[in-house]
């Protein structure tokens, strides 16, 4: 390893400072790393937890740490592109990182141990940390170049072109790239992309384009009716016309890259949002419903985008038309007449957003309605008769008709006649100064220049409050997604695999489930669905559950693999409760869920099978998936497949039979090699022959076995 590199390298006693460090450089603004001090640090005994523990690190100081990898020949695209990171050296006792802030110019910016930042060319850079790759080749490649006779100027290219061929396949690992997780706080995240700082700089350009442009015509207004118009006069206004080119694409530049990037953080946030949703509260809704929300988010982005910018120009544009209609000819009744004007516009806006709540809300329940007779077209043909099915459709869509008409009828006064109305008041309002003729030329030109500024003004808004109408509605449909992606700094000790896999809590080393007394409720306020269960399980145990539909058996399951909480009682895995596992709980303990509420994802047949474990797959993930597929008699399907494991499946790909479905979702809870596996009715579709193989394989395979069943 290069000597200076080496000495940029952080050692792994400091790991969770190097963490904060290149966080804090990156300006992320990390949390206090106070409760990473008083943990135990990550020992080189347990390096197989280095990405656990460096999550975990992550979610302490409120930062994300995504892991990547990369080939040997785009390390150096990585190198360039990744900062801040984190990167890995060595292997082993000998394990340290490199802190990468930033790349600029083919030069990297590494934060060293001493907390300052030095520069490093990027090949050096690269060069360490392919050496574990190219150094056992790297004599062999020498050998053949001097057997070639290659010459010596030429020879470090053909050498670095020849261990780029070599390596094309070497996947690295070891590097982590930091950013903000978009479940940090939504203004923290805006401030991190400096789009506050945006904003004030696009409102100081638009207000000094509107100023430029009234002294512009000012200027030329002044010139003509005072009889001086001469070439100094036109050169004056020419100048400042061409001033407005650079400053109107400056603004458009601002607005178009604000736009993007706080598209990009909202949609960030609502997905997040949406991955964390509450089951149950996701179960309740209907997949109508979630598809509602869908489109009511890609509304929110563009709608509140375009319509508060809309809304802002036109707000200082008003400005600068009161402040010109109060110096004009009509004066403080010309600015009067344009306030009550903007009051009857917030009027009529209101009632337009009234209208279309009510008609967004009706949409959506089509939405839904529409999603589930789709789902249910099978069963509505073979059940409902067809007379009363098509009256039900007719009256939905009668009444839909009517609440649009009423939703045009309202839209209608905004966005066509606000402005022309405001024309004809405007010229009202100049009426008496050029009746009575106490208004001069200058006078009356400021007041007509100021009334055609305010209707330009009330253009903008009335389709700027439309817009904004159509984002509140939307916003109140995916405002529970964005709530949903809050998250407070994790508070979880760190767990080793060890330590998870370690004595229980009685001392025990065979205990695996220790539940005593709980109590589950599906409503706060409910009769508890489970009350006073006892359980012990035993690593190694093969049991069944049986009893009566209704009586609680799955949800027994999801609490066993953590996919719902108990209300009250006591629940250990191996000796360690909910809280100290946490997200740790799902990869001790899991679950083939209900046919019903399992599914074949569109995608290969290997993806299917293998989602519980590291995708994409390695050969030893792939040829244990064939081996499983071989043990449940998947073995026809896999000869059948033209891509074999690598054909799609799924809605859109190669429809399985119900059985097949069955043993893929047995086979992928059993290639996850948990230290618990639950099956939740998994033999229910298979013939008496296929249920004894997969039986079989289940007793085999897993490590500690619960299976549910009726009677």
């Amino acid at each position: 390893m290069n000597k200076d590199i080496s000495m940029l390298a952080w050692p792994l006693s400091r790991l969770g400072e190097s963490i904060e460090e290149l966080a804090r450089h990156a300006h992320l603004n990390p949390a206090t790393r106070e409760s990473l001090i008083a943990a135990e640090p990550l020992k080189p005994q347990d390096m197989a937890d280095l990405d656990r523990w460096i999550e975990w690190a992550g979610d302490r100081l409120g930062i994300e740490a995504e892991p990547i990898e990369t080939s040997v020949s785009e390390s150096g695209q990585l190198l360039r592109n990744s900062g801040p990171a984190l990167l890995k050296l060595g292997d082993g006792q000998d394990v340290r990182f490199l802190l990468l802030l930033k790349s600029k110019s083919g030069m990297l910016q590494l934060i060293g141990p001493d907390l300052c930042v030095h520069r490093c060319p990027a090949e050096v850079m690269r060069a360490a940390l392919c050496e574990p790759y190219e150094a056992p080749v790297t004599a062999e490649i020498d050998r053949l170049l001097v057997i070639a006779g290659v010459p010596g100027r030429r020879r470090q290219h053909v050498r670095a072109v020849m261990l780029r061929e070599r390596l094309a396949t070497q996947r690295i690992s070891g590097c982590w790239i930091q950013r903000l997780p978009p479940t940090s706080g939504f203004w923290r995240q805006l401030a991190q992309a400096h789009l506050p700082r945006r904003v004030v700089l696009m409102l100081s350009v638009f207000t000094l384009v509107y100023g430029l442009e009234i002294a512009g015509w000012s200027l030329i207004g002044h010139a003509a009716l005072n009889g001086r118009l001469d070439l100094g006069w036109l050169t004056a206004w020419a100048l400042l016309v061409l001033s407005l080119i650079p400053l109107h694409l400056l603004g458009s530049w601002l607005d178009s890259t604000f736009a993007l990037d706080m598209g990009r953080i909202l949609k960030k946030r609502l997905l997040a949002g949406a991955l964390r949703m509450d089951t149950e509260s996701v179960r309740h809704q209907g997949a109508g419903r979630l598809l509602g929300r869908v489109m009511e988010s890609q509304a929110l982005e563009s709608l509140a985008l375009n319509g508060g910018f809309a809304v802002i120009i036109a707000v200082i544009e008003l400005i600068f038309a009161g402040v010109i209609l109060a110096a004009g000819a009509g004066g403080q009744l010309h600015l009067l007449l344009l306030l009550g004007w903007l009051t009857l516009t917030m009027g009529l806006s209101w009632r337009y957003f009234q209208r279309l709540r009510k008609w967004t809300f009706m949409r959506l329940d089509m939405t839904h309605e529409l999603v589930e007779r789709m789902v249910g077209h099978k069963t509505r043909l073979a059940q409902e008769p067809a007379n009363r099915r098509n009256a039900q459709e007719d009256q939905v869509i009668k009444k839909y008709l009517n609440m649009s008409k009423e939703l045009d009828d309202a839209i209608v006064p905004i966005t066509g006649g606000l402005a022309r109305g405001w024309m004809i008041i405007g010229l009202t309002g100049l009426a008496p100064a050029f009746v009575s003729g106490t208004g001069d030329a200058t006078g009356l030109a400021i007041g007509l220049g100021g009334l055609l500024l305010a209707s330009r003004a009330l253009s903008g808004v009335s389709g700027g409050l439309a817009a904004l109408a159509r984002a509140g509605i939307a916003w109140t449909q995916v405002s529970a997604l964005f709530y949903s992606a809050n998250k407070k700094l994790s508070q979880e000790p760190f767990i080793t695999s060890s330590q998870m896999a370690g004595m229980g809590s009685n001392g025990s080393a065979t205990k695996l489930i220790d539940a005593s007394d709980l109590v589950f409720r599906y409503r706060p306020q409910g009769d508890p669905v489970l009350s006073g269960v006892d359980l012990s399980i035993y690593k190694g145990e093969r049991i069944l559950l049986e009893g009566s539909s209704g009586g609680g058996k799955s949800t027994l399951a999801s609490l066993l693999v953590g996919l719902r909480t108990p209300d009250s009682g006591l629940l250990l895995l191996n000796g360690l409760d909910r809280h100290t596992l946490g997200a740790s709980w799902h990869r001790l303990a899991t679950q083939a869920p209900q046919f019903h509420e399992n599914h074949i994802l569109t995608g290969t047949l290997a993806f299917n099978l293998l989602m519980g474990r590291n995708w994409p797959a390695s050969q030893e993930d792939l040829q244990a998936a064939e081996e499983f597929c071989a043990d449940l008699g998947l073995g026809d399907l896999l000869e059948r497949m033209p891509s074999g494991m690598m054909q799609m499946v799924g809605e859109t790909g190669w429809q399985l039979s119900h059985g097949e479905r069955s043993r893929i979702f047995l086979a992928r809870a059993l290639l996850q090699n948990a230290q618990l596996t639950i099956l939740d009715e998994s033999f229910a579709a298979l013939d008496p022959e296929t249920l004894e193989k997969c039986l079989n394989c289940a007793f085999k395979r897993a490590q500690t076995l619960l299976v549910i069943a009726h009677p």
